[in-house]
């Protein structure tokens, strides 16, 4: 058994480790200023160290869950980093929705250290996290990919091995596009019922068995008919960034895309309104509030 560490127990990592530890993998974690995880964690089994690199020097291979690219090169190759206290043929697994660039670029500093690095964001949510049934997307060498299958199927449902490295990072940012598109609309759609006098619990039954339908309309209209935003618990901050990310790397590309300034236009507003740690479906309340400022 491979001897794992973790970094970022959020909300989707807390689940993914605790069923590393449910899998018999032993697990090294990193001391948070959220105490509530580390604890729970510890009692089921998990050791605490203070810094990445004590986290690599126990380890075989590190989960790293992070919000943003910035922070996973911290980790990795600050002072106190990962690869400061690495042994040879550490892997690193960044479960983060990273800037493809980003990922190439520390995979070079990882390599030469003797190290190696896979790509592999998630998909679903922290309640899938807790029951070992996420999707994940995984960039990398098969060799390497093969090593660390184990461990990823320990909180997977399906496991996607997309490529090379940087490839699940560039899908997961096409994925997030969709489904923050689809969100969008439908918390639209909703506000513009509103504005119409359009019952929206009749918006949502019709709606719901036909072509409109999709996993975001499920995940949005629970908000809107009962405020339950279980469903859909991803900050606008996030998403912001995530879009921001997807627009980086396809002008990188040489693509240009018509919709997407409008996406990333909708979800800045409604974190300048709302701020950014409110969750997607209240892009709805975002629209509310804009026509009723119109008005």
């Amino acid at each position: 058994m491979l001897n794992i560490g973790f970094i970022g127990l959020g909300l989707m990592g807390q689940g993914m480790a605790t069923n590393l530890i449910k899998h018999n993998f032993s697990l090294t974690i990193m001391a948070h200023r959220n105490r509530a995880p580390i604890e729970a964690l510890c009692q089921l089994g998990a050791n605490e160290v203070g810094t990445p690199a004590e986290v690599a020097s126990r380890s075989d291979l590190v989960f790293v869950c992070v919000s943003t690219s910035e922070q996973m090169e911290n980790i990795t190759l600050g002072s106190e980093g990962l690869l400061a206290g690495a042994n040879p043929g550490l892997i690193i697994v960044d479960c983060s929705t990273s800037l493809p660039q980003s990922t190439q670029r520390l995979s070079a500093n990882i390599e030469a250290a003797g190290c190696h690095l896979l790509d592999a964001p998630l998909a679903r949510t922290p309640k899938e996290a807790r029951e070992g049934r996420l999707n994940v997307m995984v960039g990398g060498s098969k060799k390497v990919v093969d090593q660390a299958w184990p461990a990823i199927e320990s909180f997977a449902e399906n496991i996607f091995h997309i490529g090379e490295l940087g490839s699940a990072h560039k899908l997961k940012l096409i994925n997030n596009y969709l489904s923050l598109g689809a969100a969008a609309l439908a918390a639209e759609a909703a506000a513009m019922a509103a504005n119409m006098e359009v019952d929206q619990q009749k918006l949502f039954e019709v709606c719901s068995q036909g072509g409109a339908n999709s996993a975001m309309f499920n995940a949005v209209m629970p908000w809107v008919l009962e405020a339950d935003e279980t469903r859909l618990r991803f900050s606008l901050g996030n998403a912001g960034k995530d879009m921001g990310y997807l627009s980086e790397t396809i002008t990188a590309s040489g693509f240009e895309s018509m919709m997407l300034p409008a996406l990333r236009e909708v979800l800045k507003q409604a974190e300048n309104t709302l701020g950014n740690d409110q969750y997607v479906p209240r892009l709805y309340d975002a629209s509310m509030l804009r026509n009723k400022q119109d008005l």
